[in-house]
Order: structure tokens, then sequence, then C-alpha cells
């Protein structure tokens, strides 16, 4: 996946200075361009020409800000600044495609307590057919490494590619993560029989471990990459895994290919209960590729 350009929301917040911090670091490391878009609600409109009017004004003195505010960031990275009418995350979306990374920031940082843009956060995830960077005002600079969920989706694989990616970009390490946790089947009644399927259980999660291993390391041979198996829901254990974490990676893996729909159950619990700033990524939208081959031995797998 090349990302060509950043899309950042901003509303004069704390959290959407942090996204813009983000997107210019990132779009450095590229050398791509940077565009801040400020959305005046049109809800407003509701209330006359006249605040209208207002609105229009307050929101472009603010997206001046913005802009000054990232250009104070570095000279080398080019930066726009849009202003749009309608509905913030809509208007957002309708930025989104393959090669554009749109970033929002967030006050969310535990369970359902997000406001502003961390409350619509999801919304924005689900109507995104590109790859939407979620940034928590509070992410902290001392956090290492990236850490990517494993699934056998397009989307998963997708995921994989951008995060061995970052993790060169990074010069750290990677951490391919999946989880064994399923219902055991109603004929499973012994606690041998229970110990036995679920030991299958984690050497499945070792064979999509191995061949996500094997792809991050073809796509970019130099990155360090460990691997783990986890015993608990994913989104639970994602978010636990990537509190030290510069950046966690997940695929939409709620549908085949790039279409609109709601996000799939690993996302959502991942973006409900935030703990790093976090990438979420669609399956491509010129083709859907089969589904990680499970077939190349991997390295490094710890239960956990």
């Amino acid at each position: 996946m090349e990302i060509r350009r950043y899309v950042v929301g901003v509303d004069g917040s704390v959290p959407a200075r942090a996204a813009i911090r983000w997107a210019v670091a990132g779009a450095r490391e590229r050398g791509v361009a940077v565009t801040l878009v400020q959305v005046a609600d049109d809800e407003w409109g509701a209330v006359g020409t006249r605040l209208i009017d207002e609105v229009d004004q307050e929101a472009q003195a603010r997206l001046a800000d913005e802009v000054a505010y990232a250009r104070s960031l570095g000279a080398d990275v080019e930066i726009h600044g849009e202003l749009r009418m309608g509905s913030p995350m809509t208007e957002l979306a309708s930025f989104s495609d393959d090669t554009t990374m749109v970033v929002v920031g967030t006050h969310k940082t535990g369970f359902h307590y997000g406001r502003a843009f961390g409350s619509r956060s999801l919304q924005l995830a689900n109507l995104a057919v590109g790859p939407v960077a979620i940034i928590p005002e509070a992410a902290s600079r001392m956090r290492r490494g990236v850490i990517v969920g494993v699934d056998d989706t397009p989307a998963g694989a997708a995921a994989v590619d951008l995060a061995a990616d970052l993790a060169c970009d990074h010069h750290c390490e990677l951490m391919t993560v999946r989880s064994s946790q399923s219902h055991p089947p109603l004929d499973v009644d012994s606690d041998d029989e229970r110990r036995d399927w679920q030991l299958r259980r984690d050497d499945e999660a070792r064979g999509f471990l191995a061949s996500a291993v094997a792809r991050a390391r073809a796509r970019q041979p130099g990155i360090v990459i460990r691997s783990r198996v986890v015993r608990r829901p994913a989104g639970a254990a994602l978010n636990e895994l990537a509190r030290s974490a510069e950046l966690l990676v997940i695929g939409d893996s709620r549908r085949a290919r790039a279409q609109l729909g709601s996000l799939g159950a690993v996302a959502y619990d991942v973006l409900l209960n935030l703990s790093s700033p976090t990438i979420v990524v669609h399956a491509p939208a010129a083709q859907a590729e089969p589904g990680i081959d499970r077939t190349t031995e991997g390295e490094s797998h710890v239960i956990g």
C-alpha cells in the first residue's frame, strides 16, 4: 500500500493538533503533501443565514490557524487547507481512497468516553474505503513498535503490508498477533477434548502467523518480526498489547472487498476502547486478494 497524501480532520481541538503532528511526521517520511480539512457542520443551516455566515467565518479563521500550525512543524512538508460544508465524517470520508491516509484525533482512551471526532471515528472508519488513522491526544513519544492483527481476509493482508512498511519507516520491531479464542464445538465435552481442541486452534493460529511473517519479511526484509498467539478476544488483546506501541494496524475484516457497510467485530471493539494510535485498513478496491497462505513456517511464537 502506497500512501501518496494525508488528509487530516481539524476542528481546533487538542486531539486535532495531535493528528496534525502525526500526519506531518508521516508525510515527511514519504515526501508527500498534507491537506487539512475543516468542515462547517451544515446542521447550522436550521438557524438561519446569518449564523451560517458566522460559522463559515469562524471555520475559515480556525482553518488558517491550523494550517499555520502545521507549517510551523516543518517547512519541508507541503501543507494545504480546505474548507467544506456538510456532515464532518461524511465529508472526510469523501477524500478516502487506497492511497490516501485520512487522519483524525480522538479524546478516547478507554471505554466509551470519546467526544468530538473521538465519538465519530467509528463512523469515519465505516464510511472510508482507504486507510483511516485515529490518533489519541495523549499519544506518548516513548512508544515503540508496530503491532498488526492478523486474519485471512484481503483487508488483513493489506494491514500486514502497511504494518511492515511502517515498521521499516520507523526503524522498529513488528509484532504480528492472532487470537485462537473460539467457543468449543458442542460435541467437545471432557477437559481432555477441550484441551486438544484448544491446542489445534493454537496450531491453526500459528499457521496464520507464519504466513503473515513470511509476507511481511518478503516485503521488508530488514525488519525485526515477532509473532504472538493469544487466547483472549482479539480486540481486547490487541488494545492491551498496543498500550506501549507507537502504532496498531488492523484490517477491517467485515467484507471480502472494499464497500460500504458496518465494521467488523474486531475493528469495532478496538476503536471503542482505543489505547494507542490505530490505523484501520480496508480491502484493496482494485481486487480482492486470496486469503493469506498458511504453508510457510514462521518464528518466535508465544502463547499469551
